[in-house]
């Protein structure tokens, strides 16, 4: 049990180095653009060296994906990649003396050590999410065994949902373990917990108590209704990214309003911002909303003259063109700009089935149960309640906002908000609530809106009324993170279960079911409508043709 246990702690650690790397090579390849000093200061209210592993992974994550478009994922040339672009950091980091700070050593082992220790024990007791086997592996098969398909929702329509996860994710199938997507879910709670204790250890006014609520909130998260559960994260299936679409989400909602509200950035952060929130757009398309917020940041910038309007537009030249061939790679494999999204489909491609998406938008939203505005509201709410534990979870959403009030009102020293600052969070609030309404009131969807939401009593307060020392911070922090992990998955640690998740291409089960032979080309799921990582599967019911024109596969569908 320990070895296992202690040998899933030295892969992670691994993994978060190799991102670590991969975000300081990145920055100090380009810090000659920017003032040198910037890397000495906090970039988005954290140090530098904490945003490294995001800035690699969402660096690589995009890297990826535009090497698929012209050659396959699982090749020599991407992994000759993979190693090389640590190469500057790791020189600096094998010159660089003094590595530890002895002052900040303690902080240290609690964030690189108990932090990740302790969720990782959730590897004992995950499992792939149903949509795992439906569509997300299928599309990192595709990825690792060629390159851009045009059409490719043809071959299955989930396939053109899939979001840039599936290129990073394809290519973390080493040997026979998927325990690396697993990984990837908890590298992004990981982050989330590092943002929340800085910002209390720094005690940054609005950031503090942004954070003290976000804590209590998750604290909250354990009582209630049917057990618990009001919208805080917690630990998913292998392949699904609600939970990381909902920390950046917050994460980069706080950073956004803060910046708007003291009116100081620099180039760096424009730069790092702009990543962000197309990283977010890319993992998800129902993050498109932090756009809003974005742009409303760009506009505070020009109008109070910051920084020039041909300054912003050349530091976002290469995501205007990152974006473009995002849109693009859509476009050619979906035939629409935003997939399903039918209105910004383009009949131009012989491929390409005239009516086609307003089905598949059809069958999203009505798989999320979405409010439609000719059913009487109350009867919806009654109807579709029990959808992935709906009322259970909204009703303790609000019981921990009631109780939230009450503690504002008892502990907090009230501030008065700007009129203008209170608009914007109320406005983005109550969008996101209504978008949420009409595309999926899923309680997953609602993540990071839910922090944000809370997050506003960090920003009306002013301070709190009696002290509270880094002993009980670091206690609430660490009773935070030790709730998120189920019970069932220390159970499992300590009757040294085996894992859950397993190898698809190899497992007998998934074997055993089988797939029937549709053509000389074709296989589809003998029982239900999981492909796996069986590239040859389609549970599309229709003739697939694949064809090669030049250096692209087309894919029809008759």
């Amino acid at each position: 049990m320990i070895n296992q246990y202690l040998l899933i702690f030295l892969k992670y650690t691994l993994f978060y180095f190799y991102f670590y790397l991969v975000g300081s090579s990145i920055l100090s390849v380009f810090s000659k653009f920017f003032n040198k000093n910037t890397f000495d200061n906090k970039v988005l209210y954290l140090k530098i060296n904490y945003l490294y592993p995001l800035v690699g992974f969402v660096f690589l994550s995009n890297l990826l994906f535009l090497i698929n478009i012209f050659i396959k994922l699982d090749s020599r040339f991407v992994k000759l990649v993979i190693l090389l672009i640590v190469t500057p950091a790791l020189k600096n980091f094998l010159l660089k003396k003094n590595l530890i700070n002895y002052d900040q050593f303690f902080k240290k082992i609690f964030y690189y050590v108990l932090v990740p220790g302790i969720l990782l024990i959730s590897t004992f007791d995950i499992n792939f999410n149903y949509d795992a086997g439906y569509y997300h592996l299928l599309h990192q098969s595709w990825l690792r065994e060629s390159n851009l398909v045009i059409g490719m929702s043809n071959i299955f329509w989930p396939l053109g949902i899939s979001s840039i996860y599936e290129y990073i994710s394809s290519i973390m199938w080493f040997d026979t373990s998927f325990v690396f997507l697993h990984f990837i879910n908890i590298f992004f709670i990981h982050f989330f917990y590092i943002f929340i204790s800085e910002n209390l250890f720094n005690k940054e006014k609005y950031l503090y108590n942004s954070s003290i609520f976000i804590l209590f909130f998750s604290l909250f998260d354990n009582f209630g209704l049917g057990g618990g559960r009001n919208g805080f994260i917690y630990i998913q299936g292998l392949t699904m990214q609600d939970v990381t679409l909902g920390i950046l989400y917050f994460f980069l909602f706080i950073v956004l309003i803060l910046k708007i509200k003291i009116k100081k950035i620099n180039n760096l952060e424009i730069v790092l911002i702009s990543l962000f929130s197309l990283f977010v757009y890319q993992i998800k398309v129902s993050g498109f909303l932090i756009l809003v917020m974005y742009f409303t940041l760009l506009i505070y910038i020009l109008k109070n003259k910051l920084i020039n309007f041909r300054t912003v537009f050349n530091l976002n030249i290469p995501f205007l063109g990152l974006s473009t061939i995002w849109a693009l790679k859509s476009l050619f494999t979906t035939g629409c700009l935003v997939f399903p999204v039918s209105f910004t489909c383009l009949n131009i491609f012989s491929w390409y089935q005239l009516g086609s998406t307003e089905a598949y938008e059809s069958v999203t939203t009505q798989a999320s149960l979405t409010y439609e505005l000719d059913q009487p509201f109350i009867q919806w709410i009654l109807d579709t309640g029990t959808f992935e534990y709906r009322n259970q979870i909204f009703l303790n959403y609000f019981m921990t906002i009631l109780i939230l009030i009450v503690i504002k009102q008892l502990f907090f020293e009230k501030e008065k908000l700007t009129f203008e600052l209170k608009i914007i969070f109320i406005f983005f609030i109550i969008l996101n609530f209504i978008f949420l309404l009409f595309y999926g009131p899923i309680p997953r969807y609602a993540i990071g809106i839910s922090m944000i939401s809370v997050s506003f009593f960090g920003f009306s307060t002013s301070k709190i009324k009696f002290k509270i020392s880094n002993t009980i911070i670091y206690f609430l922090i660490f009773s935070s993170i030790f709730l998120v992990v189920r019970a069932d998955s220390y159970i499992a640690l300590l009757n040294n279960n085996d894992f859950r998740f397993f190898d698809p291409r190899t497992n007998s089960k998934i074997n055993e079911i089988g797939f029937e032979v549709k053509n000389e080309d074709w296989v589809g799921p003998l029982d239900g409508d999981q492909c796996w990582t069986n590239i040859r599967c389609t549970p599309n019911k229709a003739n697939i043709k694949l064809e090669k024109n030049n250096y692209f596969f087309t894919a029809y569908s008759e």
